[in-house]
């Protein structure tokens, strides 16, 4: 194991105890009278507070997760496949990243809530419910929000971020003609769809069983965790 593999195993794991232990909440200040941040020292309510702090900036929070996560993720996949952590061009793939993160941010809120609405009675229940409130009921929720998640936004969203990729690439603009042509029909007309049926699907019917404040967190971690195991996969193929 290199010193960097070390640092970056280092690295990971000071980024959950920074969320298990939050040093940082949101909420009334009895001074002041007014909301703000706070900053509280290491502390066992870390999880909470994080949950505190997401709710009052999604979209800040959406930005940070991925911009860490999904560019570490990008890292572990060039370690596993080259050696090397270091890739081309990093800070503006982070910040793609984390613009990504907004996205999704908006989009599990979007269809939570667009999928907890055709549930109700009022919407003459478009989709499947249960009479009480439960675990099944929950599963229900977080099975279909992810379904009709990945059916519509899933593919979409990789193709977009796959564009972003080529551009940072190739440092220009690409045409649409040259970028389709360049996609691999094998990996964007079979494999892809199969990670969305076999993969997304599952894992982000477990991410919205979770409170809504860790949703996004969560699907950063599943992005970094289907990279790795993909590039782990490719990897083993070749040898």
């Amino acid at each position: 194991m290199k010193k960097s593999d070390i640092a970056a195993v280092l690295f990971f794991a000071a980024l959950c105890l920074l969320v298990v232990f939050f040093p940082v909440d949101y909420g009334i200040d009895l001074m002041k009278g007014s909301a703000c941040l706070k900053f509280t020292g290491f502390t066992t309510k870390g999880m909470d507070q994080f949950g505190h702090v997401t709710k009052a900036f999604p979209y800040v929070m959406g930005f940070c997760k991925f911009f860490i996560l999904a560019t570490f993720g990008e890292m572990l996949k060039n370690r596993v496949k080259s050696g090397n952590w270091m890739i081309s061009r990093l800070f503006i793939r982070a910040v793609t990243w984390g613009f990504f993160g907004i996205i999704m941010t908006i989009a599990f809120a979007l269809f939570a809530g667009g999928v907890s609405s055709m549930q109700s009675p009022s919407a003459s229940a478009w989709l499947f419910s249960t009479a009480e409130k439960g675990f099944l009921q929950d599963l229900l929720f977080a099975f279909q929000t992810s379904c009709c998640m990945n059916a519509i936004f899933a593919y979409p969203m990789m193709l977009a971020h796959e564009y972003c990729n080529t551009v940072i690439e190739k440092r220009s603009m690409t045409g649409g003609e040259a970028f389709f042509s360049g996609l691999s029909p094998k990996v964007w007309g079979s494999f892809i769809p199969k990670t969305i049926l076999y993969f997304w699907i599952p894992a982000h019917t477990v991410t919205f069983l979770l409170p809504p404040d860790f949703r996004v967190l969560s699907g950063a971690l599943l992005s970094m965790a289907l990279g790795f195991i993909l590039t782990l996969r490719a990897v083993k193929k070749t040898a």
